[in-house]
C-alpha cells in the first residue's frame, strides 16, 4: 500500500514527508498535478469503481503504476494548476497579431481560441483528478471538501462558532453601506481577502469611508473584522494531539514579518478540545489553527489550514510534527 504526495516533487515539506516515509518502510509516490498528463496519468473504471496512477519515470514512484485501491493515504500539501498552453511566435503573422495587441486591438483570433482551450483543457484535467479526489476508500489528510471549506473562511467561522468558538465581529459581503456602519461602528478594523492569498491590513479610518468602501467593494467583495489585540497562536491539530506555538511579531500579519519569532506554548485544556472539534468537524484529520489571543487570554478563531506549512515551525521550535503526521498517513483507522 502506498501514500500519495501531492504536491511538487521538488518542494522541501514534500521531500521531507517522502524522507520521513522512506525511514518508516512505507512506499509512497509523487503527484504533482501541474504535470498530470505529461509525467503521469489517471485511467479510471467507474464500472469497477477503481483506477490507476500511470507513471512515466521510476524517480515518482517504485511501480510503474499504483491502483487507487493500493493508496492507502494520501497528504495533500499543493494542488499546481497546469502549465498554460502558449501560443506559437514562429512566424510573421504571428508577430503582427502581437503587435496589433500591444497597439490595444483585440486578440488574434487563433490566440483567442488558443486562450478558450486552455481553459477548457484544465477544466477536463480537473475533473478526471476529481474522480482520484473523491475515491472514498483513501484516507486523504486532508480531503478535497475539506480544502475548499478553506476557501471560503467565513464558512469556518460558522462552524468554529457553533462549536463554541469566539469569532471576532466579522462582516464578508460588497454592499458599501453595510460595509460602512460597520466600520463606523468599531474603533481598529482590519480588511482581507473572502478566500485568502494575501494579508491582512488595517481600514484607514476616515470621516467619510463611503467613497473609499464604495471604489473596493465595487471591485470584490471583502471581509472587514474587527482587530484583536494580542498575540498570534497556531495550533497544529494531528488527530487528537495538539501543538502550539506563538509567533510574535512587530507586523499586523506576521506573514510579512521575516523576523517573527516562534516559541512552545501551552494552550488551555478547553482550547486544546475545541481545536480538536474544529478539526474534525470541518473533516479534516490534521490542520492549523489560527487564534488571536487577547489580553484576557480569550482565544478568537481566525481560521483553520489544511494544507500548513510547518517544516520552519518544527526546526525552530523542536516539536516532532513530522512523526505524527507520518502516523496519520500510515495507520489503517
Amino acid at each position: 500500500m502506498h501514500v500519495a504526495l501531492l504536491g511538487s516533487e521538488q518542494d522541501p515539506q514534500i521531500q521531507h514527508i517522502a524522507k520521513a516515509l522512506h525511514q518508516n518502510n512505507t512506499p509512497f509516490y509523487f503527484a504533482n498535478t501541474q504535470h498530470f498528463g505529461s509525467t503521469w496519468k489517471i485511467s479510471y473504471d467507474p464500472d469497477f469503481d477503481d483506477g490507476l496512477i500511470h507513471f512515466n519515470s521510476p524517480s515518482l514512484c517504485d511501480q510503474p503504476r499504483v491502483t487507487f485501491s493500493n493508496t492507502q493515504a494520501a497528504y495533500w500539501h499543493e494542488y499546481l494548476p497546469g502549465i498554460p498552453l502558449k501560443a506559437p511566435r514562429d512566424n510573421a503573422k504571428n508577430d503582427a497579431s502581437a503587435d496589433a495587441q500591444t497597439q490595444g486591438d483585440r486578440p488574434h483570433d487563433g490566440e483567442s481560441t488558443l486562450l478558450e482551450n486552455a481553459g477548457w483543457v484544465e477544466q477536463e484535467r480537473a475533473s478526471t483528478l476529481l474522480c482520484w479526489f473523491s475515491y472514498s476508500d483513501i484516507k486523504w489528510v486532508n480531503s478535497i471538501d475539506a480544502v475548499r471549506s478553506h476557501q471560503c473562511k467565513p464558512y469556518q467561522s460558522r462552524i468554529a462558532g457553533k462549536l463554541g468558538a469566539h469569532i471576532p465581529y466579522t462582516f464578508v459581503g460588497n454592499a458599501p453601506e453595510v460595509a460602512s456602519q460597520f466600520c463606523n461602528n468599531m474603533r481598529d478594523v482590519i480588511y482581507k481577502p473572502v478566500r485568502g492569498g494575501r494579508t491582512a491590513q488595517f481600514v484607514n479610518k476616515q470621516p467619510n469611508m463611503r467613497p473609499l468602501l464604495n471604489a473596493l467593494l465595487g471591485e470584490r467583495p471583502v471581509t472587514f473584522q474587527k482587530y484583536i489585540a494580542g498575540v498570534n497562536v497556531r495550533s497544529y491539530v494531528l488527530g487528537n494531539d495538539v501543538l502550539s506555538v506563538q509567533i510574535d511579531s512587530s507586523e499586523l500579519d506576521y506573514r510579512n514579518d521575516d523576523n517573527a519569532s516562534v516559541s512552545v506554548t501551552l494552550v488551555p485544556g478547553d482550547v486544546k478540545q475545541l481545536a480538536i472539534k474544529i478539526c474534525k468537524a470541518l473533516g479534516m484529520h490534521w490542520c492549523a489553527i489560527d487564534w488571536r489571543k487577547s489580553a484576557k487570554g480569550k482565544y478568537f478563531f481566525l481560521e483553520a489550514n489544511p494544507s500548513p506549512y510547518f517544516l520552519k515551525v518544527e526546526n525552530d521550535t523542536g516539536l516532532d510534527i513530522t512523526e505524527k503526521l507520518v502516523a496519520l498517513l500510515v495507520k489503517t483507522s
